[in-house]
This record gives structure tokens, sequence and C-alpha cells, in this order.
């Protein structure tokens, strides 16, 4: 499937679930929130040709080759937690957990291994002014994650789906904790941006599965995911993730 770019005004409801990762979970009142840090466990199908060597440690990049004009014009054009959906209540995410959502969304936590090494996702880069997070949880028991990151990026987002199509499955391991990742690319989502992406991920490790249905944009640099997770294979709320995609990508063309 090639990568459709696509310009309109809005985004539509037409994209299920289907990423299964390992998810951290904060106890907030009398509720247990999962927190987008779902990289510890994933298994992707794909690479299906025979890869000698053994796994190796997803690259962790320490450098931002971002200017501090860039880093500051970021949170100008990165959503707030007022622009989520009703219903949903954000939490920007800080600290060490910044880096491990950035790194579930990449596909692997960063130090995990992975199997085939040629499938390793790039990571994307927690420097200091380089990447945004808002986390919010819906309200029901069986609800999902719905989040929000925007992050600078020195990438065309067409390499990433070429990385989803030619790895579409692989295996992590993060500290014994082995996980199989399957990557779907999906039709893009029609709203205005200069590169667009959608795709799902199912995350398996165990008798556990998540999925993770995400809306990419790119524009000057800056990249936006908005993601939805789900424990199992349940459907997305479509309404919330393109209501919220449509707006990150608003905010992140200034």
């Amino acid at each position: 499937m090639t990568l459709a770019v696509s310009h309109g005004d809005i985004a539509c409801s037409r994209w299920e679930s289907g990423h299964v990762s390992r998810v951290f979970v904060e106890r907030t009142g009398r509720r247990w929130i999962p927190v987008a840090v779902f990289a510890a466990v994933l298994a992707v199908g794909g690479c299906t040709a025979e890869v000698d060597g053994d796994p190796t440690a997803a690259p962790v990049s320490e450098v931002s080759p971002h200017s501090s004009d860039q880093s500051r014009d970021l949170r100008e054009r990165s959503v707030t937690p007022a622009d989520f959906p009703a219903g949903y209540s954000a939490t920007e995410v800080t600290g060490g957990q910044l880096g491990a959502v950035l790194g579930d969304t990449a596909g692997v936590a960063a130090g995990g291994t992975v199997d085939p090494p040629t499938c390793a996702p790039r990571q994307l880069s927690s420097d200091s002014g380089d990447a945004i997070a808002f986390v919010a949880t819906g309200a029901g028991a069986n609800a999902g994650a719905l989040s929000a990151v925007t992050v600078l990026v020195d990438t065309p987002l067409a390499e990433l789906q070429a990385d989803l199509e030619r790895c579409p499955t692989y295996t992590t391991d993060t500290e014994g904790a082995k996980a199989t990742v399957t990557t779907t690319v999906l039709p893009s989502s029609p709203a205005q941006s200069e590169e667009s992406l959608a795709f799902r991920r199912v995350t398996s490790s165990g008798s556990m599965t998540q999925t993770m249905t995400a809306l990419v944009g790119q524009n000057d640099g800056i990249r936006v995911y908005v993601t939805y997770v789900a424990s199992g294979q349940r459907p997305p709320d479509g309404m919330a993730l393109d209501q919220l995609y449509t707006t990150a990508l608003s905010r992140s063309r200034g």
C-alpha cells in the first residue's frame, strides 16, 4: 500500500483498532488508567526474509538536530488538554514517562531488543523541547486511552510508512517481557496535511492483546501522532480520534 497524501477539511471516522502492546497503568482515584506506555511488549508481523545475527537493542538518539527556535515554537503548535473531545480529561506526560510514551509510539521501548534487528523502529527524540504528549482515558470501565504526541522530526513521513510496510511483523524483548507486534497500514485521513498516514498496531504478549489505531500527519518537520489504545481488538472511538487529529493537524501548521 502506498502512502496516501490527502487534502481536505475534516477527517472521517473510518479507522478500526488494531494495536497490541503493554501499557503502563497508573491509579487515579478509583480507576486504573492506561497511560500509553505500550512500548515494552510488541510483536509486529513482517520482515519475512531471514536475518542473521542476534536481536539488538533499539537505537536511541541522544542528540537533537533541532534548533532552540523550533523547540520554543513546538508548544504553540501542539494541542492542549482543552482540545480533547468531551469525556476525555487529558494530562501532559513529562519526565521519564515522556520517553516511554515516545518509545511506545515508535513501536518499541527504549533499550528493548527487536528481532529481526533490521526491523527496530526509529526512536523519536525525547530531548527537552522536542516533543509534547498528552494522554486521556474515556469514561467507562472498558474505555481506551486517547493520546496526542507532537514531535520534531528530520525525516519525511514516507520513510515511516516504508518501514511499516517493510516490517509488518516483529518481536520485542524488554526486560524479559516478550511480545509480537503486527502493523497494518490503513487508508490515510483526508484531513489537510503535507503528509499523512494511518496504521493499526496489534501487540500480543502471552494472553494479553492491545490494539492501537494511529493517525499521523506531518507539516514542516513537525509530526503529529493521535492514537487510540484499547485492550483486545475493540474498535476505537472514531469520532474522538478524528476530532482530536483534525485539531492537532491544524495546530501543527501554525
